[in-house]
């Protein structure tokens, strides 16, 4: 009886161990991820901005910084501004399409859907530290 009670508590362990995970804890991490990026969205806009305001006054700029070459910098300033305008509009894109309501899916499948938009989100993620970064270290050379 001994035997026959072990091998039923390892097995009723061995099915819980093997089980999909909930598809609510992969939904909260996910959110939770985005949280987190939405922390970094306001350095990207405020790049943006800075960006935007030198682009409008580059007459003021070339009198700041008299060696530099205004149309030269134009160029880079644009394309700096076009990533980080890439950037967000790939977060608002995935935001857009984010569905946390999962109605009628399976836990596995629900599960799955919120796994791939980890892996989504991720990348936007990753996207938007360089792009900050990447401007910063722009954006650092015509501090005062």
């Amino acid at each position: 009886m001994k035997l026959f009670l072990a091998v039923l508590v390892l097995a009723t362990g061995a099915v819980a161990c093997t089980q999909t995970p909930n598809y609510k804890s992969e939904r909260d991490e996910v959110m939770k991820f985005h949280d987190v990026v939405m922390e970094d969205h306001g350095l990207l806009v405020n790049n943006q901005m800075r960006l935007d305001s030198m682009l409008k006054e580059m007459p003021a700029l070339k009198t700041r910084f008299p060696s530099t070459d205004t149309l030269k910098e134009k160029v880079v300033m644009k394309a700096t501004l076009d990533r980080l305008n890439v950037a967000e509009e790939l977060m608002n894109d995935w935001m857009h399409k984010f569905e946390p309501d999962v109605t009628g899916k399976s836990n596995e499948d629900a599960t799955k859907y919120f796994k791939a938009e980890r892996i989504k989100i991720g990348k936007i993620d990753s996207l938007y530290k360089a792009e900050i970064q990447s401007s910063d270290a722009y954006l650092k050379q015509f501090k005062k």
